[in-house]
């Protein structure tokens, strides 16, 4: 709904307020009258009464106690007819062509800011008030021990990272990873082989191995952007030094994010692949001729398609390719970057020392992921990411509900809990704090080695902490608009539900 609909409406509901208004006026008026009537009315019944007893005095003889009384005569009120507005059998613009005549014939206060009058000055006042009990950032008071069970959670975090996960060289749970996205993909690849088999395709064998379970993806999502070297496109001008072990790095729509999904659906729309090189963005035509087209009838439906080729090709290049991983050479293959490393790719500046070359910051980016920092890597640093994020959540609603004696429903760990909010900030930066440590000491002043132990994923949740926690700082007023728009989404479904 547009800006000018909605203030239209709120002209339409101050009107419709104004005629309220004068009819409960008219009521009252009327009420009134009515109790000045009644009251009349039984001044007259009194006088009667009294004419009556003298009637019968001089009927018996008998002279009248009291004077001459007369009746006054009762007075009728005339109001005003009230003036309606025509709303059946009329279209919305001369509905609102009638709402300007009615304001305008009885001088209609509040037009020009029809909002802030439909509301009282009580109403103002409680809804500002709800808006910042309920939805501003308030300013967090913990004590010493949130402090404590954030750094404590942080530190043991840090170590697990340190020992446990370290780099996709030496990592102890990489083998861990490596399986658990084996176990997807093959999974996934049965989900879709059974469902074309229940449609009445002719397949092989269901997949049964990681090796066949990507063959089948391969096969089955195939896209005009796959291309694994620059010879395989259309250059042109363009220089673009590409080769299978980054091709899914410097190809956005293989990017595992929204990047990667807008540039994907635009590839295989557009027939062309886009890629990065020395910090540019390049689209470039496939040399082969892609017989593919999104299928579908409609638009909507080819969105769908896109989609869906995409999500699977993506799994289908998580795990590495089929030719590597069908040979039982403990080789890992080339999989898919994390969420958003693909813009390192347009650093093309800045200078960092590898193996006696110096480099910029997009081509170390890419010599860290040919050294295993892909998607899969990302499963084992997300380990202890979430254990920080569990234990300082339960820990902070275990000291809620017992030490502050707060209600259940008041120390569930979401929500706008300015205290959590906080800890998650501190809990999340000891284990940074650490991993940073832990990186610059391992790595021997070797920058490969420094990098490829960070962990990528501690640190994207830390400055996101970190935004947050800054959106308190520089502003006083700052709302949960996410706890906002969730409140009336909550309270839409409730009006619709009603009507």
């Amino acid at each position: 709904m547009s800006e000018q609909n909605l203030t239209d409406e709120a002209k339409a509901l101050l009107t419709q307020q104004h005629q309220a208004t004068k009819a409960e006026q008219r009521l009252g008026d009327v009420q009134t009258h009515l109790s000045q009537l009644e009251e009349a009315q039984d001044a007259q019944s009194e006088v009667l009464d009294q004419l009556f007893e003298d009637m019968m005095r001089l009927m018996s003889g008998q002279a009248s106690q009291a004077g001459a009384t007369q009746l006054t005569p009762l007075a009728v009120p005339t109001f005003e007819n009230l003036e309606p507005i025509q709303v059946s059998d009329v279209s919305w613009d001369i509905y609102l062509d009638n709402l300007d005549t009615y304001a305008t014939r009885h001088d209609v206060t509040g037009l020009d800011d029809p909002f802030t009058h439909l509301l009282t000055a009580r109403q103002r006042h409680d809804l500002a008030t709800t808006f910042k009990e309920d939805f501003l950032l308030k300013e967090a008071e913990c004590d010493r021990y949130d402090y404590m069970i954030a750094s404590f959670s942080g530190l043991v975090a840090g170590l697990i990272d340190s020992f446990f996960v370290g780099s996709p060289a030496d990592s102890k749970l990489q083998s861990w990873s490596d399986e658990k996205v084996d176990n997807l993909v093959i999974k996934f690849a049965n989900l879709v082989w059974k469902q074309d088999k229940k449609n009445g395709a002719r397949l092989r064998k269901q997949p049964d191995s990681i090796a066949s379970a990507i063959g089948f993806l391969e096969r089955r999502f195939k896209v005009n952007y796959d291309a694994r070297y620059a010879r395989d496109l259309k250059m042109g001008e363009a220089t673009l030094n590409m080769r299978p072990s980054d091709h899914h790095l410097k190809s956005l729509a293989h990017a595992p994010d929204i990047i990667g999904l807008f540039f994907s659906i635009l590839d295989q729309f557009t027939g062309k692949a886009s890629f990065i090189s020395d910090g540019r963005l390049l689209r470039l035509e496939p040399k082969e001729d892609g017989t593919q087209r999104l299928q579908g009838g409609n638009l909507l439906a080819k969105l769908f398609a896109g989609f869906a080729n995409w999500f699977g090709h993506l799994l289908s290049d998580v795990s590495g390719s089929s030719g590597v991983r069908g040979h039982d050479n403990g080789r890992r293959g080339a999989g898919i970057p994390l969420p958003f490393f693909e813009l390192f790719q347009f650093a093309d500046f800045g200078q960092v020392s590898h193996n006696g070359k110096t480099l910029s910051f997009a081509d170390f980016s890419t010599k860290v992921f040919e050294s295993g920092y892909d998607a899969r890597h990302g499963v084992a640093m997300a380990v202890p990411v979430v254990f920080n994020e569990l234990v300082i959540r339960l820990l902070w609603g275990l000291k809620s509900l017992f030490y502050h004696k707060n209600s259940w429903l008041e120390s569930i760990p979401a929500g706008n809990k300015p205290t959590l909010r906080k800890m998650l900030f501190v809990g999340h930066g000891a284990l940074c704090l650490t991993d940073g440590m832990d990186a610059y000491i391992r790595s021997g002043n070797v920058p490969i080695l420094f990098a490829t132990r960070l962990n990528y994923v501690a640190w994207s949740r830390f400055a996101y902490a970190s935004m947050q926690e800054l959106k308190h700082v520089l502003g006083k007023d700052v709302y949960d608009w996410k706890a906002v728009d969730a409140h009336l989404d909550q309270e839409w479904k409730k009006l619709s539900g009603a009507y």
